[in-house]
């Protein structure tokens, strides 16, 4: 993985792929790569299948314990990834919450939509759970906490129905 990351960082690479350790490959490119100015921690991002396209979510699993400024920066820097990846000029970020409403949630997430809200993104407030796989927005912003929990129950769910389909297919075909 350092190999890799040193490819990246001289310019003999664009990008690293890993199939190893996410922790050790984050803490590996923070401390050869660096942050870019204003951003104090990484986050794990990935698209998630939605009925529009699909969504990018951060973070999923990299920072457990966020402050609200943390969870702007991720959305900095989702709509940065979008932007780039999507040539889509102000792609719509919103913080994944409990509710719609904006006095719904906790106190961290309320003072980050208050930043996101306050930022120069577009940003469109609170989606739900299940707001992320309609496409509600290009980005949805959390904590690795809530991220990797949300990541890793979509997944087991996805597998469970495969499992049953291909269960109910080989019954009857």
């Amino acid at each position: 993985m350092r190999v890799a990351i040193n490819l990246v960082k001289n310019g003999e690479a664009d990008a690293c792929v890993s199939a190893g350790n996410t922790g050790a490959l984050m803490a590996i490119s923070r401390f050869v790569l660096k942050m870019l100015p204003g951003i104090e921690r990484p986050a794990i991002c990935a698209p998630l299948p939605t009925s529009k396209g699909h969504t990018h979510m951060l973070d999923l699993g990299a920072n457990v314990d966020c402050a609200p400024e943390h969870l702007l920066q991720f959305g900095i820097m989702g709509a940065m990834l979008v932007s780039a990846m999507e040539h889509t000029d102000r792609p719509s970020v919103g913080i994944l919450n409990i509710g719609e409403e904006e006095i719904k949630g906790n106190e961290t997430v309320k003072a980050a939509a208050d930043l996101l809200r306050a930022s120069d993104l577009n940003f469109i407030g609170n989606v739900e759970g299940d707001g992320i796989y309609k496409g509600d927005a290009d980005v949805v912003v959390c904590d690795g906490f809530v991220g990797n929990v949300a990541l890793k129950t979509s997944e087991g769910l996805a597998q469970m129905l495969a499992s049953s389909l291909k269960a109910e297919f080989s019954r009857n075909g």
